[in-house]
């Protein structure tokens, strides 16, 4: 065991491999750890090859503090998969698919042999600087321990660039390896920045969603009482904390929500020229202390007071249906 992660920190980076009972079971490989390691120099990283048998592979606390150098691991599943674990995510990575992990946090991976009985798991794993890659693959960026397939866009131009570059490296001269390095350093990049701005614009779409049904839930709960911050993020499935930074984030609160469609019904009843009730009363049943509290809300949402937009509403004359119209004589 001593002798596989030595040879897993020259490839890789400080590593505890182990094997459990459960990873014995589940493996063709009842005892040891078999396997090997082919490693070449990339440009100013680093690739590597690896292959073995069912096992769990741990960069904790201790393996951080002792890493020499900041590096990414872009991992490429050739055969098997693996569970990988960094930043609080965890994602399955199967053959064809690859996912990114960073050397300065703890990560965990699990790889499992295929199911072809005697067959080990291969990982393609390139090595490369940290200090070109941490605006994205940062913790709030949402980017590690995330599962790329291979087959569209920028995520295939990488994959097929790593196999590539592994198989041909040996014909390479210096400089191109140099230059070669740097591409892989930028189609990550291109692949992470992507994906980022992807998780982006669904937050954004969510966050509409979220915010709409939060207006029909006030809209509806309105006429009974009062609608507490509470209540609508227990309806909506979310936290308070976030159904207030829904709102933040339009630039508005959801208190200014409430308050908005409070006035928006006074409105609507203030224009109900069948709506006899005082404007006192009204301004009760949406939940306003009194008729003073309505009027400086309502002068503040619509520019005057309930008593002049009711009087203006009333002398508009009513609308006929346009088949009466229609009826009438020229």
């Amino acid at each position: 065991m001593s002798y596989w992660a030595d040879v897993l920190c020259q490839a890789f980076t400080p590593l505890a491999p182990w094997r459990s009972r459960d990873h014995i079971e589940r493996s063709s490989v009842p005892s040891g750890l078999p396997g090997w390691v082919r490693s070449n120099q990339v440009g100013g990283s680093n690739a590597a090859e690896i292959a073995s048998c069912t096992q769990r592979i741990e960069h904790g606390h201790r393996e951080v503090a002792r890493t020499p150098e900041d590096v990414v691991f872009v991992n490429l599943q050739l055969d098997g998969h693996c569970l990988t674990t960094q930043d609080g995510r965890q994602c399955m990575v199967s053959r064809g698919e690859f996912t990114v992990v960073d050397s300065t946090r703890p990560y965990r991976l699990e790889f499992v042999e295929p199911e072809e009985e005697g067959s080990l798991w291969r990982v393609l794993s390139f090595r490369l600087p940290r200090a070109q890659l941490a605006d994205v693959t940062a913790p709030d960026r949402s980017t590690t321990a995330r599962s790329f397939g291979g087959t569209v866009g920028s995520a295939r131009l990488l994959s097929a660039l790593m196999l590539e570059t592994w198989r041909s490296d040996s014909s390479f001269a210096s400089v191109e390896r140099q230059m070669i390095g740097a591409a892989h350093v930028d189609l990550l990049r291109a692949v992470l920045g992507g994906a980022v701005e992807q998780e982006s614009r669904r937050s954004h779409d969510t966050d509409d969603l979220l915010r709409v049904a939060a207006g029909r839930y006030i809209e509806t709960h309105l006429p009974f009482g009062r609608v507490t911050a509470a209540d609508t993020a227990r309806h909506l499935g979310v936290s308070v904390r976030t159904l207030h930074a829904l709102f933040e984030r339009s630039d508005t609160t959801f208190g200014t929500l409430v308050r908005q469609r409070r006035v928006e019904a006074c409105r609507r009843d203030l224009a109900d020229v069948h709506n006899d009730r005082s404007i006192a009363s009204i301004a009760t049943t949406w939940g306003f202390s009194d008729s003073a509290h309505l009027a400086k809300a309502f002068r503040s949402r619509f520019g005057c007071s309930p008593t002049d937009y009711r009087k203006s509403m009333q002398c508009i004359p009513p609308r006929l249906d346009s088949r009466v119209q229609q009826s009438l004589p020229a």
